[in-house]
């Protein structure tokens, strides 16, 4: 998949002051290990794109959209700092989905794919939330098309509001239905859940991630690699002690997991979106 570079009309004229005063940067689209496509910020090195830790990096919009027409990139996005929340609505939409959107205030625009919507809010949130279909975007790299839809204001929204017209509470989150995280009767060693993985279709991209290379992955954060890992692991064991290790010993592990309750929080998550399993009695990866 590849975006559509918008025009520095485009920008000047649809998109808010605060989000235009925000950090730029291109972005490329990588295919991810368990299906998609990444959207990894880029900069030039060496007379090409090279992936970039968005946290140290990032131009006034003006340079970043030259930089991004100069180097073919697939697109724009910024860096989210406090204060701001995007909501970001995978598509396609259903139409009780549009029509929650139509009844929210603020700037809204269509996101890549051209099927999904981000929403720009004012507000604050302890950390981004994702759920089935929808992220409450609190930090992070975020892409920006450009893109209006017809009728919305060139301003910000309101988080609260729109919390409520979505029926999300400032704290909601999914959990995982009982048995999700309960012990499972046919554990396998960590070194069998390694293997299938590695014999898996998507093997060597998952294995890449796992050895924490999560930007060439197509992820634009760590902590997306982080919720991703789970995902892909999760197949093959949803053992919360499990899981934890397994990340522990890969490469993504890093000073965050010291952190109380980011890796149990970052499983739980990741697992309540359910999704198949492997069985014993079923075999093959």
């Amino acid at each position: 998949m590849t975006g559509r570079l918008p025009t520095a009309w485009q920008l000047e004229a649809a998109l808010p002051p605060e989000v235009l005063a925000l950090r730029w940067l291109p972005w490329l689209a990588r295919r991810r290990p368990g299906g998609g496509v990444g959207k990894v910020p880029v900069r030039p090195h060496g007379g090409q794109l090279m992936p970039v830790d968005y946290r140290r990096a990032g131009w006034p919009w003006p340079q970043a959209l030259r930089l991004a027409e100069d180097h073919l990139a697939s697109g724009l996005g910024v860096v989210l700092e406090p204060g701001l929340v995007v909501l970001d609505l995978d598509g396609p939409l259903t139409p009780g989905c549009r029509a929650r959107v139509a009844r929210m205030e603020g700037y809204a625009e269509q996101s890549p794919s051209g099927h999904g919507l981000h929403v720009w809010l004012r507000g604050a949130l302890p950390r981004s939330r994702r759920e089935s279909g929808t992220e409450w975007l609190a930090h992070g790299y975020v892409t920006v098309t450009g893109r209006t839809l017809s009728g919305r204001p060139r301003t910000l929204g309101s988080l609260s509001q729109a919390q409520a017209v979505m029926g999300a509470g400032h704290e909601s989150r999914l959990t995982p239905a009982p048995e999700a995280m309960a012990p499972q009767p046919h554990l396998l060693p960590d070194s069998e859940v390694l293997a299938r993985l590695r014999r898996a279709r998507n093997g060597a991209r998952a294995l890449r991630l796992l050895a924490g290379h999560w930007q060439e992955a197509g992820y634009s954060s760590p902590s997306e690699a982080d919720f991703a890992a789970v995902r892909l692991l999760a197949f093959y064991t949803r053992d919360l002690t499990q899981l934890q290790r397994l990340l522990r010993a890969s490469g993504l592990a890093r000073a965050k997991y010291r952190q109380p309750g980011y890796l149990t929080r970052t499983i739980t998550r990741a697992v309540a979106l359910g999704g198949p399993t492997w069985c014993p009695q079923r075999g093959g990866t």
